[in-house]
């Protein structure tokens, strides 16, 4: 890797303009070579060519040392640049800034000087917790009580001995946490013998938690349940998920860990639950979880409530969806009410797109096309991605279709492929493409039944669909629609079987 490319191709518009405002008072550069070579780096995509840009800049004869001392002064004016630029950007590079300080006024001999501005470093550094910044900051204090009598080193001996502790139990915390994480990725099972995930975890704070007390600890508990939680859900383990979450929920609970301090973890957690408790289909479960996170969704006057609004409705939605049809309306109902007032376009882009499925499951499905209709006009929509909105057109088609309407489908077939031809030539789009196939002979038919042919199609659609184990999500599931025009069970379609409807 070229570094000195990497590095001007990570710029931003305010990195590069401040450079080049940087480059014409303080920097320097025969000629302006400098940001000759910049400008030519900036236009490679691809690792700079470093043949090509310097026969740009000098002759083919030219003398490469002096190319490449080129290349590494427009690096450190660079770098220069970028310190800057973010000094006053983020708290550890304000702390630096202020050790950067010390340094240079202690070197001058400039003492009590040094001293004010290391204090300051100290203040940063217990404001933001950095511990480790901390305990260089003490050392300098010690070591520069040697110039200035009235400083006590006993008294920074005594904090730089506390921080040490509490840097110490820090860095232990990570260790277990890097060990636990890399363990989570190589087990394979987690059923396999004692090897399940609880056991695992106490395994690993047992192993490298040389203080004992940072099992109790509840800063890093939180951080143990958040990776494993974020670990867990990229393994699609949702069993062994719900299992530890509800462990760890009850113990924090019985601990009296959730305060208005951790309410966001509290919420958060709540809703890994939940959604745990969703991916296996367990929707009472999800309902009752659900419903408590409801409940302390308004604790602390309602302080994270908007946070996780959005949350508690999808999730209260999605189990009614596959429970209660009649309920999941009501909740749609309840969430347009409550959002009215917030002009947030993607809340009416869910209302109007949710409230379409359920009239198409409902089987009315003249509401579903006037509510998919609606979504159309939504600002969100207008600029959501082009394979979305592909989705959202087709089951818009599917809708009318149902609705009876064969001459608009065959219209709205026409105009999606036109709008989305490149989509359909693409193989990722190849059951959409064989919906809207099937869509069209049912329309020319005019018959609810298909014909041999297209029912030969339509078996053939649902087995490259069963085939498919990648198959991304729809808005409307092809299978359970489609199976009944030839006589399978669209329930046992959705648990991979194909069996008839008896």
């Amino acid at each position: 890797m070229d570094t000195l490319h990497s590095l001007v191709q990570s710029l931003n518009k305010e990195e590069i303009r401040f450079y080049k405002l940087y480059t014409q008072r303080y920097a320097t550069g025969a000629e302006g070579l400098g940001t000759r070579l910049f400008d030519l780096v900036r236009k490679e995509t691809t690792d700079s060519d470093d043949q090509h840009i310097f026969e740009k800049l000098y002759s083919k004869s030219g003398d490469k040392n002096t190319f490449y001392r080129l290349k590494n002064r427009l690096q450190n004016d660079l770098c220069d640049a970028l310190t800057m630029l973010h000094f006053d950007k983020h708290d550890v590079n304000e702390l630096h800034r202020f050790m950067c300080v010390y340094n240079i006024l202690y070197q001058k001999g400039k003492y009590e000087l040094a001293y004010y501005f290391i204090r300051q470093a100290e203040k940063r550094a217990l404001q933001t917790k950095n511990l480790e910044l901390l305990d260089l900051i003490y050392a300098d204090i010690v070591k520069l009580s040697n110039e200035i009598i009235s400083i006590n080193p006993e008294e920074y001996v005594a904090k730089q001995s506390e921080n040490a502790l509490q840097l110490n139990r820090m860095r232990q915390m990570d260790q277990v946490l890097a060990v636990l994480n890399y363990r989570i990725k190589v087990t394979q099972n987690f059923q396999k013998g004692n090897e399940n995930l609880l056991k695992l975890v106490d395994k690993t704070v047992r192993d490298f938690a040389k203080d004992k007390s940072i099992g109790e600890n509840r800063g890093f508990q939180i951080k143990i349940y958040r990776a494993i939680s974020q670990a867990m859900v990229q393994k699609r383990r949702f069993r062994e998920l719900e299992t530890f979450l509800l462990k760890t929920y009850a113990d924090f609970t019985e601990k009296g860990w959730f305060e208005k301090e951790t309410h966001d973890v509290h919420l958060q957690m709540l809703v890994y639950i939940v959604n745990s408790y969703l991916m296996q289909k367990k929707y009472e479960g999800a309902l009752q979880y659900a419903k408590l996170l409801g409940n302390e969704m308004a604790q602390f006057n309602k302080m994270l409530y908007d946070k996780y609004l959005f949350f508690y409705y999808n999730t209260l939605l999605i189990a009614y969806l596959n429970t209660d049809n009649n309920r999941a309306l009501a909740v749609i109902d309840e969430f347009e009410h409550i959002t009215r007032k917030s002009s947030n376009s993607y809340y009416e882009q869910f209302v109007h797109l949710n409230r379409a499925v359920l009239y198409f499951l409902m089987k009315k499905y003249t509401d579903a096309v006037r509510s998919i209709i609606k979504l159309y006009v939504n600002d969100h929509y207008k600029q959501a991605d082009k394979s979305f909105k592909f989705n959202i057109e087709t089951a818009e088609v599917i809708m009318q279709y149902e609705s009876g309407d064969n001459s608009t489908v065959e219209k709205r077939i026409k105009q999606i492929k036109k709008s989305y031809k490149d989509l359909l030539r693409d193989e990722t789009y190849r059951h959409e493409r064989a919906v809207l196939d099937i869509l069209q002979a049912l329309a020319l038919s005019g018959s609810k039944k298909p014909d041999a042919k297209t029912t030969k199609k339509i078996n053939s659609a649902i087995d490259e669909m069963m085939d498919d184990k990648d198959m991304p999500s729809q808005v409307i599931n092809y299978l359970p629609w489609l199976g009944p025009k030839v006589g399978l069970d669209p329930h046992k379609l959705e648990e991979g079987e194909k069996v008839e409807i008896k």
